[in-house]
């Protein structure tokens, strides 16, 4: 970068006023997102058995926001949350999207401002490349209309035909499939699977498809989303632009192929959480295939979670060393994130289909890089959400943020200056349950269907212990459920909760 022109970037930030003056030559923005990452699933954050140094070189080399929370445990709200700087209560996502809008209809692109679309009004560049999850990427002005280059995607489906035809495995016995071709199931998994899948089964039955993939990594749809992502970078060098690029894993399917399937030791796997889980948890499926798996099926599902972990920082590596080549990483805000969490065999669980906030769902890691403007190594533990990000990227590209947004920029606590900040996280699954996570606390309340907890993270920070119907915890229970009263009517949030959840018969 132009040495001139980075010290006035410096300086601007280093002001505290809001940055409303763009740099003379516009920063880039590269938004890196995989999907169902737990916090602890990078080197950086303490993964004893996989290394991500691709990853975790933009924590180096810029800012780790260690206390980062979801906005709530699904996939749509979450990536809804994150271009507008909206909660889901506001933006209306709730749940999650799906093809034909039955349940959730998709965002509309004129209901709120959002990031990628105020950013190419501006003269950006934009591209999403991967998983999208709030309707059809064409519904967007800045947007192609994109398919994931996965099962439903017709061009992928040729490409991968011709390169690994399914006549090649037609002797293969086993019942697991992943793109139409073989996943080879440990025999653990594959009781579970017989077991899981028998009718009436639960419209998540897929998840048991647990095993090595015969797909070569090359061939993989996240490869060719990289791929994809690495010409656009090249296409846009010369000019300002905003590029997404959105892998599915480790999300299920939990399927990878070698070498990243046989990279972590089955027996090193550490299973934490104790599995007497609240009532609401034990229905959930994620619960249920634990069981039916046991120890063993539950480490082979947590041992692929982490080899796809590692295939996706070989893949952020990838396009990182794009920058690089093309002399783009000085002016270029890199930010990786995920839309929500993992149980990884922690309770019992596969995957995240349960209804509680535990951290492993909730908490989620959160990097941002921008050479000359975040000091390498920032560590930023105020808590933060995925609202902020809108506003943060609009701030460090020289624009306002709408008003009227949740979201607030993370910029002065990157800058490590003392200003008034939230002390708390929220998070809700769509307006049943609801979850406000303090330094020391988490309460956790829910009416429909009843749920009440509260759990002491410093003294149990695996949440195994439920204090909310303990008497002596009984004043702590109430004035947490104030605070969560508070902050939901503070940020436009409609609630009917009771005013005292330990009354009888609320």
């Amino acid at each position: 970068m132009n040495h001139r022109i980075a010290a006035a970037l410096a300086g601007a930030l280093a002001a505290s006023g809001p940055l409303l003056a763009a740099p003379e030559r516009p920063l880039n923005v590269l938004f890196l997102m995989t999907d169902e990452q737990h916090y602890r699933s990078l080197s950086l954050t303490g993964n004893p058995y996989i290394t991500t140094p691709n990853i975790d070189r933009i924590g180096r080399e810029g800012a780790q926001f260690v206390n980062a929370t979801c906005v709530t445990p699904f996939c749509s709200p979450s990536r809804a949350s994150f271009i507008t700087g909206l909660y889901p209560h506001r933006h209306g996502i709730l749940v999650n999207v799906d093809g034909k809008g039955a349940r959730q209809a998709p965002l509309p692109q004129h209901a709120f401002p959002n990031t990628e679309t105020i950013l190419h009004k501006a003269g950006y560049a934009t591209a999403h490349f991967g998983k999208w999850h709030l309707g059809d990427t064409g519904d967007f002005d800045c947007y192609e209309s994109r398919v994931y280059a996965g099962a439903d995607n017709q061009e992928y489906k040729r490409f991968l035909d011709e390169r690994l035809p399914k006549s090649k495995f037609a002797d293969f016995a086993g019942p697991g499939r992943y793109l139409d071709r073989p996943v080879e199931m440990i025999p653990a998994i594959e009781k579970a699977y017989r077991e899981f899948t028998k009718p009436p089964s639960d419209r998540v039955s897929y998840i048991s498809i647990i095993g090595r993939s015969l797909i070569p990594p090359e061939l993989l749809p996240e490869t060719r989303i990289t791929d994809a992502a690495i010409e656009r970078i090249r296409k846009h060098a010369n000019e300002p632009f905003m590029i997404t690029v959105s892998w599915s894993p480790p999300h299920d399917l939990w399927v990878i192929p070698e070498p990243y399937y046989g990279m972590v030791d089955r027996r090193k796997i550490e299973l934490r959480g104790s599995r007497d889980m609240p009532e609401w948890d034990q229905r959930g499926a994620s619960k249920r295939l634990g069981d039916l798996a046991g120890d063993e099926g539950v480490r082979e599902y947590a041992a692929i979670y982490h080899g796809m972990v590692k295939y996706i920082d070989d893949q952020v590596g990838r396009v990182l060393g794009t920058l690089d080549d093309l002399g783009l990483a000085e002016r270029t805000l890199v930010v990786f994130t995920t839309d929500h969490g993992d149980m990884v065999g922690a309770h019992g669980c596969i995957g995240k289909s349960i209804t509680g906030f535990y951290d492993d769902l909730v908490h989620i890691p959160f990097l941002m890089r921008l050479p000359g403007a975040i000091r390498p190594g920032t560590v930023v533990d105020r808590p933060v959400s995925q609202v902020d990000l809108m506003p943060t990227i609009l701030d460090l590209t020289g624009r306002q943020a709408p008003e009227g947004i949740h979201g607030r920029s993370l910029r002065p606590l990157m800058q490590g200056r003392d200003v008034p900040w939230r002390d708390h996280a929220f998070c809700q699954r769509a307006n049943h349950q609801f979850m406000l996570r303090t330094a020391t606390h988490k309460y956790v309340f829910g009416p429909k269907p009843r749920m009440a907890a509260l759990y002491d993270l410093k003294a149990d920070p695996d949440e195994n212990r439920n204090l909310a119907a303990a008497p002596e915890h009984a004043d702590l229970v109430r004035s947490m459920h104030r605070r969560l009263i508070e902050v939901m009517k503070a940020d436009g949030a409609a609630t009917t909760l009771p005013a005292d959840p330990l009354a009888s018969g609320e």
